[in-house]
């Protein structure tokens, strides 16, 4: 149980910090021609679901926070903050001893 949720945590931060896939994402929504400047990532661990025997994982209810301009210049226009719900999925395994966890592929999307 204690081990489940150490990797629940660890988990929750790299999906966090993947910014690839992140990125990919933000290229995806609709923003005309702008890119945000700012964004972040928020992951319960709660939000995880495991599958340790096949090293899978399943997630829910990420908040993608970014902020977008309105505005036809970025001098002076106006930035919002924005929030998008995102789930996804993937795979991860553990190195020597367990001690060090890899995110493998991870797919997200908005809901």
């Amino acid at each position: 149980m204690q081990t489940t949720i150490k990797t629940e945590k660890e988990l929750a931060e790299l999906i966090c910090n993947n910014h690839n896939c992140w990125s990919q994402l933000l290229a995806q929504v609709e923003l005309g021609s702008f890119a945000p400047s700012i964004w972040q990532v928020e992951l319960a661990a709660e939000e995880i679901k495991l599958n340790e025997a096949s090293k899978t994982f399943q997630f829910s209810n990420a908040k993608l926070s970014f902020d977008v301009n309105i505005e036809e210049t970025h001098l002076t226009g106006i930035n919002y903050i924005t929030t998008i719900a995102v789930a996804g999925k993937g795979s991860y395994t553990l190195g020597e001893k367990n001690q060090k966890l890899r995110i493998l592929n991870l797919t997200i999307d908005k809901r």
